[in-house]
């Protein structure tokens, strides 16, 4: 069984006037540190859930995935992260625009696409057309 729009509550009100952490220090995204190790998060599911639109495909190098096993950091990513939150980037309305809790055709496109290069069941049902019909008019009851 395949998780479709209807599963997820995208949007809730009371999220309307919050902010979300963008990004952090010089990473793209949100780097995340754990017990066992550290990851980077995209942020651009929390934009969907506080109501933003996807007007498009993420940007390549935002889903970059940077991880990082305790013990195994030879890079050493933990401490570059732990540096990134004392500057952290945020966003609200102002940068994002105007609500909106739909995902537009070319962000739709690109998630069909990625969940069939990894082989992932993804039953988008196209959206039944509105019918409009005419005005209708009622017998005249002598009014």
């Amino acid at each position: 069984m395949s998780l479709t729009n209807d599963d997820i509550s995208w949007y809730n009100c009371v999220y309307d006037g919050v902010q979300i952490i963008d990004s952090c220090g010089e990473f793209s995204n949100v780097p995340l540190l754990g017990t066992c190790g550290g990851i980077s998060y995209n942020p651009v599911l929390a934009r969907r859930q506080l109501g933003f639109p996807l007007k498009d495909k993420p940007n390549n190098v935002l889903l970059e995935g940077v991880f990082f096993q305790e013990g195994k950091d030879p890079q050493g990513l933990k401490s570059i992260m732990v540096r990134a939150w004392r500057k952290v980037h945020k966003k609200g309305r102002n940068e994002m625009g105007p609500k909106n809790c739909i995902a537009l055709e070319p962000y739709t496109a690109w998630v069909r696409k990625r969940a069939s290069e990894y082989l992932m069941p993804y039953d988008y049902p196209r959206p039944t057309p509105l019918f409009v019909v005419g005005p209708s008019t009622l017998p005249n009851q002598g009014v």
